[in-house]
């Protein structure tokens, strides 16, 4: 039960550190949503990527705090113990 809680948040962190981090593949990323968007939601191609850019950005904060929240207890309870 453990290794499968490292693995997934292993898989989160990991996930979470990527998104959050300045990548190259943001420059398809961001105006491939913003065009999807766009035409979806029936507004200007800026709006679009503007909502994709805060999307995806949110989703790398929601993974970052899931990862802290799930990980960080037992950790926090074991520095506790130790000091």
């Amino acid at each position: 039960m453990a290794i499968r809680k490292v693995a997934s948040l292993t898989f989160l962190f990991s996930t979470a550190v990527y998104i959050l981090l300045p990548t190259p593949d943001e420059l398809v990323i961001y105006p491939v949503l913003g065009l999807f968007f766009s035409y979806a939601f029936h507004m200007s191609f800026i709006y679009g990527v503007l909502l994709s850019m805060v999307i995806y950005r949110g989703v790398g904060v929601a993974r970052l705090l899931g990862t802290l929240l799930i990980g960080g207890k037992p950790i926090y309870i074991n520095l506790k113990k130790k000091f």
